[in-house]
C-alpha cells in the first residue's frame, strides 16, 4: 500500500480538493484481506477449480447442490476475512463532509460495507445478495 510520501503531490492535492470522486476496486483490494482471486496465475481459484463446473448456467442445471456448496464455501472464506486499512481509509474518505465519493467494486464480497462504506455498485454481483442461504 502506498504511503502519502509515495503519492505525487499533484495527486494528493487533486484528491484533497475534489468534491466528487469515484473509486473502482478489484481483486487486489480483497486479496489484501486474504480473499482468493479468480485469475492469479498461481493461487487463483480457477487454477484449482473448473469454472464450467461451478459458475455457469449449465453447471447449475447439472448439479445445483455442487454450485450451492461452491458459493457457500466462498461465502465462508469472505466471512473469515476482515477489511484492511485500505477499505477503512476509503470508508473514512467517503464520510468526509461535503465529499461525494462513490465506490464501485468488481469484488463480490462485502468488505467495503463492513469497513463502513456505501457501495454504489458491485459490478460482478454480490456474493450475499439474493439468498439468505449464503449467510454463513
Amino acid at each position: 500500500m502506498s504511503s502519502p510520501e509515495q503519492i505525487p503531490t499533484e495527486i494528493l492535492e487533486l484528491a484533497r480538493n475534489a468534491r466528487r470522486v469515484t473509486v473502482l476496486t478489484g481483486a487486489g483490494m480483497s486479496a489484501e484481506s486474504g480473499v482468493p482471486t479468480f485469475r492469479d496465475a498461481q493461487t487463483g481459484l480457477w487454477e484449482r477449480f473448473d469454472p464450467t463446473e461451478l459458475a455457469t448456467p449449465e453447471a447449475w442445471e447439472d448439479d445445483p447442490a455442487q454450485c450451492w456448496a461452491w458459493y457457500a464455501w466462498r461465502a465462508s472464506l469472505v466471512r473469515g476475512a476482515q477489511p484492511h486499512p485500505g477499505h477503512l481509509a476509503i470508508a473514512q474518505w467517503q464520510a468526509y463532509p461535503d465529499m461525494d465519493l462513490r465506490i464501485s467494486t468488481q469484488n463480490v464480497d462485502d468488505l467495503h460495507e463492513r469497513a463502513g462504506a456505501t457501495v454504489l455498485a458491485h459490478v460482478h454481483g454480490d456474493l450475499f445478495e439474493g439468498s439468505s442461504q449464503m449467510r454463513v
